[in-house]
């Protein structure tokens, strides 16, 4: 590294403050414009620090030009875990990042301008032709960590909401009851079936009361899945028992063939349970 370098390292370490500063002030009015979803962003002393230690880093990539993809991946992954953890969408994270790099050519330029006895024009073009090719390749990693964050918490909330839709509830030591409210299209029968076997069998449940009062509308195909729900089951030991049957869900069953005449079943949830409480 020549003279020249030396002093414009050290021309960006003593205006870090001022660049974090700055920088966090243009994440402000993201906040303020209400492009930001959280309002105390700028509240939490260590983002500043943050700020700092990643414009160090990065300032000394692009002088030596030694950054490569792993330098990348790291910067990328640090501004996505700030970001993210202040609920900063991916737009607003793009829109930050060409706020610095605007914020980091003003500085560039007014080094030039301060030593341009020391400088030439080809230098400087040098410098911001390597720092855009930084921020470039930054701004694309951190648009697919964003995107793979967004996939995974969309995956994690898809898992509650699948839990949601079959809440076994436990009411004794063997006894459960499945609440079934509202549609039930055949995605979700299908998913019944399923999580109502798994759940059945790690709450290791000897008798499941299947409320259907909460449901309006059940097709033949959906009928049928709850009756194959029934008979797998019964083959792993455990007792169903059916609530809340609205006269055109049993009419459906009839009108499908459906035999429920070995399935126990009553007319409110309560009753069920008054019956089966010796049992829990």
């Amino acid at each position: 590294m020549d003279k020249v370098e030396t002093m414009y390292v050290e021309y960006f370490h003593e205006r870090l403050e001022e660049i974090g500063e700055k920088w966090t002030n243009r994440l402000q009015l993201l906040v303020d414009e209400k492009e930001a979803t959280d309002t105390a962003v700028l509240k939490v002393p260590e983002l500043k620090n943050e700020i700092k230690l990643f414009c160090s880093d990065f300032v000394k990539q692009m002088i030596f030009q030694e950054s490569n993809n792993r330098d990348v991946q790291e910067w990328a992954g640090r501004i996505v875990e700030i970001f993210s953890s202040h609920t900063f969408s991916l737009q607003q994270s793009v829109a930050s990042l060409t706020n610095l790099r605007q914020i980091l050519w003003d500085v560039m330029v007014d080094f030039s301008e301060e030593h341009e006895r020391l400088i030439e024009a080809s230098r400087l073009a040098g410098w911001g032709s390597y720092m855009n090719k930084s921020f470039d390749l930054l701004l694309h990693k951190v648009t697919v960590y964003t995107n793979q964050l967004n996939e995974e918490q969309l995956a994690s909330q898809q898992t509650k909401i699948t839990e949601l839709s079959v809440p076994i509830i436990l009411i004794g030591k063997d006894t459960g009851v499945l609440p079934l409210i509202g549609t039930i299209d055949t995605y979700r029968a299908s998913l019944i079936q399923r999580k109502g076997i798994e759940r059945s069998s790690e709450l290791r449940l000897s008798y499941l009361v299947i409320d259907l009062s909460g449901v309006a509308i059940m097709d033949t195909m959906v009928a049928n899945e709850i009756f194959q729900l029934i008979k797998m089951l019964e083959l792993s030991g455990v007792e169903s028992i059916l609530t809340g049957i609205r006269p055109e869900i049993a009419q459906t069953a009839v009108q499908l063939g459906i035999d429920f005449t070995n399935v126990t079943t009553y007319a409110h949830l309560h009753q069920a349970l008054k019956v089966i409480s010796p049992h829990s």
